[in-house]
């Protein structure tokens, strides 16, 4: 199986503590040294568990817990870190994610504000895209685990749309564009929203 969005998931890794040393390859259960192989492996587990989640979501009131037991579920089999939070700052390309100290509290405003907005319930359609493309965008800035956030984000950006009555079809559109949407919306969500206009429909 290949999950072709899992491609934005690369990271420098140079002095990194969650690579080995003499490779920069993040550690894992496998106890794999090879990258290409270790992606093969985690593309792999990960697309099974992506599926399982379709049929078993994983349910609760959009907190950050609930978003580490996702990225726990997803990567468990693979990563010692799944469902912790990173303890490093990381950058990919000329993007630098939030400061690693300042994830908890940053998630805990954004999700409070997402619970307060009663979770974009009674939302109509433009403004589904206008709240959603917002905190899809916050979450990836904020990028809160050392690997697997773009799968753990969408899936939880999903169960959010599907609580308000859409489904998700990522393959609307191309992978390439989906994330360079996804970097640029660090700093400008309007491509974002054209993506998720797009990409939702009505249940």
């Amino acid at each position: 199986m290949d999950d072709e969005f899992s491609r934005y998931e690369v990271y420098t890794t140079a002095g990194s503590v969650y690579c080995y040393r003499d490779n920069g390859v993040l550690k894992n259960r496998f106890g794999l040294r090879d990258g290409a192989k270790l992606k093969l492996v985690e593309t792999d587990l990960t697309a099974i568990r992506q599926n399982d989640l379709l049929l078993h979501p994983i349910e609760g009131r959009f907190s950050a817990r609930q978003l580490c037991r996702i990225h726990r579920y997803l990567f468990g089999d693979i990563y010692f870190f799944a469902g912790h939070y990173r303890r490093e700052d990381i950058m990919k390309g000329a993007t630098r994610f939030l400061s690693w100290r300042e994830i908890p509290p940053r998630l805990k405003v954004l999700l409070s504000k997402l619970r307060e907005e009663n979770c974009l319930t009674g939302c109509c359609f433009e403004e589904i895209i206008d709240r959603g493309a917002y905190y899809f965008a916050e979450l990836n800035y904020i990028h809160p685990f050392r690997e697997g956030n773009g799968r753990t984000i969408r899936e939880f950006m999903r169960l959010l749309f599907d609580r308000n009555g859409y489904r998700v079809l990522w393959n609307a559109v191309e992978p390439e564009h989906l994330l360079a949407v996804m970097e640029e919306s660090v700093y400008d969500i309007t491509p974002l929203k054209g993506v998720l206009s797009r990409c939702l429909e009505r249940k």
